[in-house]
């Protein structure tokens, strides 16, 4: 076999598997399980070996095909290895890439048969790896596009079950498609047939997944709406608990104005006899015996006001040091149910936190101001560890999968034209919302 032709088979066959390999990688860059040099090595050195092998074979008459599924099967196991996220997910987003590759590939068989057809036709030749090359050019940004975004909602969707099936049905309309197409000689990749077969694949996968996230996306609205629905029960049932307390305490107000007659006719009686010490006397014992005064208003806005007094409460009974500084009015900017389900989300996480710190003194620092543009509010903490996180969200704390409270935040944030950040350093978690209560587009 003659070197030329060695070199061409070599570089057509990089040409047509690195830059999908490649690709696969692009939505994880930031969650490789090894440094990226060492996955960049993997990649090129198993890549080096596939290339080798194919272009020796295109010189032989062994199979070239066996080769390329050989080898197909150990770029997915470096894939899965390399990645750190959720198998599953992750296995759902390959076989859309494999559709990719399938379909672009068989395009460039079929392009280069309709013009240049011949019965001896090869598809390892200069020509062949410029038409790649030009169709990778026009598809390839758009399939990074489409992975990132892809990707980023169905890692933040929680939902288990789904995900340990859902990746069959693209796998296995996959699996029939390339039966019937796996011939690529000149005759069969002419036909309109096999360009259609790859296309459609590509296209019905597109349709499967656009379904597929938004079913995802009612996912994890419903997710946060029940989120919010739970703080709002939580809410109602503190604002109960206050009303009774209020009830009681104006209860209390009308007896101590009964009981404060009494106390002015023993002190007219004292003052009238001249018995100056037994007032003093009296009257000590009287201040001793006044309940403390514990009612604080932390804001101008019932609703805040009813959960800051709650967590105070609480984190006084855990030992914890509570400060908040609410420059809030009685009407909020945004509706009170948001506002309301961010503060509480952040509060009770928070606490949780404090509650697990033994070798410091925890506490809590709460800060919430707003203007006619801008909400802002932030909630830090004292934490013994850093949350864990996944696939870019946090995990709960409380039961299995991710955390419903901080994507019930970020849900708000966003539908507000805001943002969320959540931190940890040194020993304190750090959450901070801004809500621009201004909409895009308006003056």
């Amino acid at each position: 076999m003659k070197l030329s032709a060695f070199l061409t088979a070599f570089l057509f066959e990089t040409v047509t598997t690195l830059p999908y390999r490649i690709l696969g990688y692009y939505p994880f860059r930031k969650q490789l399980r090894f440094s990226a040099l060492s996955v960049g090595l993997l990649i090129g050195i198993s890549q080096l070996l596939q290339s080798s092998l194919y272009a020796w074979m295109s010189g032989t008459a062994l199979p070239q095909r066996a080769s390329e599924i050989s080898f197909s099967i150990v770029c997915f196991l470096i894939y899965m290895i390399s990645i750190d996220a959720d198998h599953w997910k992750t296995l759902f987003l390959y076989v859309f890439l494999f559709d990719f590759t399938v379909a672009v590939r068989g395009s460039a068989y079929f392009i280069e048969a309709r013009l240049f057809y011949s019965p001896a036709l090869v598809f390892d030749t200069p020509r062949s790896i410029l038409i790649n090359i030009l169709l990778l050019a026009v598809t390839i940004p758009m399939m990074a596009s489409f992975l990132a975004r892809t990707k980023d909602l169905i890692f933040h969707t929680d939902a288990p079950a789904l995900w340990h099936v859902i990746w069959m049905l693209p796998a296995f309309t996959t699996v029939i498609v390339m039966m019937y197409t796996s011939d690529i000689s000149p005759e069969s990749v002419y036909q309109i047939r096999f360009f259609f077969s790859r296309v459609l694949l590509i296209l019905g996968m597109f349709g499967v997944y656009q379904v597929l996230l938004q079913s995802l996306d009612v996912i994890r609205h419903e997710a946060v709406m029940a989120e919010q629905a739970s703080q709002q029960e939580n809410l109602l049932a503190l604002q109960r608990t206050q009303y009774s307390q209020l009830t009681r305490h104006m209860e209390e107000t009308r007896q101590a104005r009964h009981d404060l007659a009494q106390h002015l006719r023993i002190i007219n009686s004292y003052l009238s006899t001249g018995s100056d010490d037994a007032l003093r006397e009296y009257v000590a014992h009287y201040e001793q015996s006044l309940p403390p005064d514990t009612s604080r208003s932390w804001c101008k806005n019932y609703a805040v006001n009813t959960l800051i007094h709650y967590y105070h409460e609480e984190s006084e009974k855990s030992g914890i040091d509570f400060t908040a500084s609410m420059n809030l009015s009685a009407q909020l900017p945004i509706g009170e149910p948001e506002f309301c389900s961010i503060l509480g989300n952040l509060l009770e996480n928070a606490l949780l936190a404090c509650r697990e710190v033994k070798d410091s003194a925890p506490f809590i620092r709460v800060l919430a101001k707003a203007d006619e543009n801008q909400l802002l509010l932030t909630v830090d903490n004292t934490c013994t560890e850093a949350p864990a996180e996944k696939d870019g969200a946090f995990l709960s704390s409380r039961h299995e999968g991710y955390g419903l409270g901080t994507a019930s935040v970020r849900t708000i944030a966003q539908k507000n034209n805001g943002s969320a950040d959540f931190r940890y350093e040194q020993g304190m978690f750090y959450a901070s919302v801004m809500l621009n209560l201004v909409k895009k587009g308006s003056k």
